[in-house]
């Protein structure tokens, strides 16, 4: 019985592989060279000791540590300095990463009928499953190997084979983790896109319960799985407590998998739906009701959740305010109580323009899931009623890109709610509400471009529609780590907030915000043509 079993969910597994080989290995290439070539940088970056000093000054201030994570006590070497850095980084895009295939090899494999049509052969009920979980196991472990194998060769001053090893293991460990967490979200929401949101929401919760007791309480982090990573201690005391409690808790979600896959039915959750009303209200009329009644509950959640993250780290701004009062160098420079306050607020603007690539990012996300909705509904073939009827193509690709429009700006000024109302709460001179209604406004047209972009490819190359999540990582790596890596200034020229300047640190630039909103009307122009002139392929 158990050799039949393997036998199958071996089956399976190199049936997946075959399918997910090129996608699997273009994000362990970009993972890895990633970790690989910034672990090589650093040596020059930070290879000497007035270096180090000079960033430790900088990840030591409240608004850091809320963002990287604590440093390490002094003295410390360049290997100090990475681990510091990108760690939490790392942990994040690991997170991401087994989300984009945890669920569709679930939850949206069952959706498709892919599961369906295995299912009715003599395979186990928990065979797909299985073999889901092993191809995750397989990606994490071969994404850790590779971790290591980078490390070693890059060289870092003051690394050792014990701290490359924990701390590639460590990411291996909390990317399973976060997968697992994931297909406990499928077994659990009554769809793909409600189990993705849950688990965003999970990981969201534990992110911010690290952010937070990272600046407030230490010891609390411990109560947070994306808080584990940190506490390895790579390069210092090569801590192997965190990993134990990961492979603990590992074990324990997927005992909670198997079990919950046993006692729901196929293609639904063990949440059940609401009954609907027997009669549908009259602005469910046409695609626009549609839509909003099947995505309502993932675009509020989004918004929730991103005005929660600003308003933590507007909570954090009183301890950011209070770095140069508390810093005798800068007291003793300073002097005048009006340069304290002037120098306070530059410092409080800076950290406020980098929370911006933060908040931007994350407004893009629900609405690349609206716009590329297009394409999945259209290979699903739930979109062939819709496309036989009355309702014409650019009125249906248009409700999607108007949606994610919307739903894009909503999120994006929930965020920058949330951070202002927190951050004046706590500050005992509040800021002007000028300089949070001036960042919505020069990013909003940075992320409707980045929408923009994504609607082009929907609309004429519909096989590349995945290119804009790479393009949106690439953004936020220059935007989040940039400075700290002293990346070329033309780097920045890549990202649509490249021609925003650093808003409001710097005055919004009018003249950058209206042809950047001019280009995003003519690429939207662009692609309504385009979804006007293809061809529809409905995949049954």
């Amino acid at each position: 019985m158990f050799n039949q079993a393997a036998f199958q969910t071996g089956r399976l597994l190199r049936i997946n592989l075959r399918r997910d080989w090129r996608k699997l290995l273009v994000w362990l290439l970009v993972m890895t060279g990633l970790f690989a070539a910034i672990a090589g940088k650093f040596n020059s970056l930070y290879g000497t000791k007035a270096d180090i000093a000079q960033i430790t000054a900088t990840l030591k201030n409240p608004a850091m540590i809320a963002m990287f994570g604590r440093l390490p006590s002094a003295p410390l070497n360049t290997a100090d300095v990475f681990a510091s850095e990108m760690t939490v980084f790392m942990a994040i895009f690991g997170a991401i990463m087994n989300f984009t295939f945890a669920i569709p090899l679930t939850r949206g494999d069952e959706e498709s009928g892919v599961t369906e049509l295995v299912s009715a052969h003599a395979v186990g009920i928990l065979a797909p499953l299985n073999a889901a979980i092993s191809e995750l196991f397989l990606l994490n472990a071969g994404l850790t190997g590779l971790y290591l194998g980078g490390l070693q060769l890059s060289g870092l001053t003051g690394a050792t084979f014990a701290g490359n090893l924990v701390l590639s293991c460590g990411l291996g460990l909390n990317g399973f983790l976060f997968a697992l967490v994931a297909i406990v979200c499928a077994q659990i929401s009554g769809s793909s896109r409600g189990a993705m949101s849950m688990a965003y929401g999970v990981f969201g919760l534990a992110y911010l319960w690290r952010m937070v007791t990272d600046v407030t309480h230490p010891s609390l982090t411990w109560w947070s799985p994306l808080g584990w990573v940190e506490k390895f201690s790579s390069y210092r005391d090569n801590n192997w407590l965190p990993a134990l409690l990961m492979l603990i808790s590992i074990v324990i979600l997927l005992t909670a998998t198997l079990l919950l896959r046993e006692h729901r039915d196929f293609n639904s959750g063990l949440i059940a739906p609401r009954p609907g009303r027997k009669r549908a209200v009259w602005w469910l009329k046409g695609p626009a009701g549609l839509f909003w009644r099947l995505d309502r509950t993932t675009i509020l959640v989004w918004l929730i959740a991103v005005a929660i993250l600003g308003a933590s780290y507007g909570s954090v701004f009183d301890s950011v305010a209070g770095i140069l009062k508390h810093n005798p160098l800068y007291a003793g420079l300073l002097g005048d109580p009006h340069a304290m306050h002037a120098a306070t607020t530059q410092i409080i603007k800076s950290f406020m323009a980098l929370l911006t690539i933060v908040f931007a990012v994350l407004a893009a996300i629900p609405g690349l899931q609206l716009i590329n909705r297009i394409i999945s509904d259209e290979n699903r073939g739930y979109l062939e009623l819709l496309h036989a009827g009355p309702t014409p193509r650019w009125r249906l690709f248009g409700t999607l890109i108007i949606g994610g429009s919307l739903t894009s700006l909503l999120t994006l000024g929930a965020g920058i709610a949330g951070l202002g109302g927190a951050a004046n709460a706590v500050l005992k001179q509040p800021l002007p509400s000028a300089n949070f209604i001036n960042i919505f406004i020069a990013n909003s047209t940075a992320v409707l471009l980045i929408l923009s972009f994504a609607a082009i490819l929907a609309g004429w190359l519909p096989r590349f529609t995945n290119l804009i999540w790479g393009y949106l990582g690439l953004i936020f790596f220059v935007g989040y780590l940039g400075g700290l890596l002293n990346l070329p200034k033309w780097t920045d020229k890549l990202s649509p907030f490249g021609y925003l300047g650093r808003v409001p640190v710097h005055t919004l630039n009018w003249s950058v915000f209206w042809w950047q909103l001019a280009l995003v009307a003519v690429c939207f122009a662009i692609a309504l043509v385009g979804y006007q002139r293809r061809d529809i392929a409905a995949k049954n």
